[in-house]
């Protein structure tokens, strides 16, 4: 193109070059189009900033997932979405505040297109899916050294960056989630232990403090480990104090004091786990005489661990943990109101608390999915589908 094509361009498009700046670019179809090679991807700041930065940021997800994105800290749904105009690549186009000067007819600049595209990829910050991590874990309980060689404790075990490869979650949520799960990483892997053997280290621990008035005072590590190591491996001992103690600093020493509601809930869960519907006034005496002396029960320490059944007669309770349920909110509250047709706000917060975001709160979720009614005077909820 030469300068009298461009100024007969402008002509014919009614402008004026005092309207506009910089040089003239000129564009062409390259003779193959690079459809395939390039995708476009829109993203919030956190993401674009994790990657100016230089920081990870993988796309995780097996054959049959449907892929996210994940940086250090989040989880982001990818989703397809089309352009109804075509989007040009040009490298080496310049626009806007990059434009500047008078409107030179004369520096005329040819530039290819490279790539025509007429979709792009959506982030949409979504919960990190770890209903895989604790199946992963479950393929082999640790329940002591002396176990490792048995027939029942041949299943995988998994390294953190085993962990990272399989689970679609950031590096930090699926931190948090093996917190939550009780993991302990063991040799270099991370292990569920057993809970016939949970309860045996937790037992000697609470025996140890009972024989040495620790329950209230609390002791440091090296004082349990030094009594227990024969018996235990440190990082068990170890990971045990965390789940179940605080860590207090007291006359400059950091001590564990074993935890009073965690605890307590640890002697319910020991009382209910192989039972099936247990006699509500029967379990709180059990329960109430399971505990450390000194510590007291109390009903909401069994949120999201038990249910009540207050209609029947006698009173029940059962297991049921927030932990075994279904990670998608529609499976979730078909197997909730399968389970109890009308759930009080109370009791079914615990059981959704999970799915809950920063702009989705439990409120939110309720009135979106659930029927409100009154009861009694109590407002409870039911499903808006029909439970299948």
């Amino acid at each position: 193109m030469t300068t009298e094509d461009v100024e007969a361009l402008l002509e014919f498009a009614k402008l004026e070059k005092s309207e506009l700046k910089g040089h003239v670019q000129t564009l062409s179809f390259s003779q193959q189009l690079d459809n395939e090679s390039l995708v476009l991807m829109e993203m919030d700041a956190t993401v674009l900033s994790s990657l100016s930065q230089g920081d990870e940021v993988v796309i995780r997800g097996g054959e049959e997932d449907y892929a996210v994105l994940c940086t250090a800290n989040r989880t982001y749904d990818i989703k397809e979405a089309d352009i109804s105009n075509s989007l040009l690549l040009v490298p080496g186009c310049v626009t806007g505040k990059d434009l500047a000067g008078a409107c030179d007819t004369a520096d005329i600049r040819p530039l290819q297109v490279c790539s025509m595209l007429h979709s792009y990829y959506e982030l949409r910050r979504c919960k990190p899916r770890l209903k895989k991590l604790k199946e992963l874990l479950e393929e082999n309980y640790y329940s002591g050294k002396e176990c490792e060689e048995d027939e029942d404790h041949h299943g995988n075990k998994y390294t953190f960056s085993d962990l990272l490869n399989s689970v679609q979650a950031s590096q930090s949520e699926i931190l948090e989630a093996l917190r939550k799960l009780h993991a302990c990483e063991i040799e270099g892997h991370w292990r569920l232990l057993e809970f016939d053997f949970l309860t045996k280290v937790l037992g000697h621990i609470i025996s140890l403090s009972e024989e040495n008035d620790w329950l209230s005072e609390g002791a440091p590590a090296e004082d349990y480990c030094g009594e227990l190591e024969p018996l235990f491996p440190r990082s068990v001992l170890l990971h045990v104090l965390d789940c179940y103690g605080n860590k207090e600093d007291k006359g400059g020493k950091t001590v564990y004091v074993l935890n009073e509601d965690k605890v307590c809930r640890f002697f319910a869960e020991l009382s209910l786990r192989h039972a099936e519907k247990f006699n509500f006034k029967e379990f709180l005496e059990v329960w109430k005489q399971s505990v450390p002396q000194g510590m007291k029960t109390s009903l909401y320490q069994l949120e999201g661990l038990a249910l009540i059944d207050r209609c029947s007669r006698p009173e029940v309770i059962w297991f049921f943990p927030a932990d075994n349920l279904p990670e998608d909110i529609g499976e979730r509250l078909n197997f909730l109101f399968k389970t109890r047709e009308k759930w009080t706000l109370d009791e079914i917060t615990p059981y959704i608390r999970d799915l809950a975001t920063e702009k989705v709160g439990v409120g939110a979720l309720l009135m979106k999915y659930c029927r409100a009614s009154m009861q009694n005077g109590i407002k409870v909820y039911n499903s808006k589908k029909p439970v299948t």
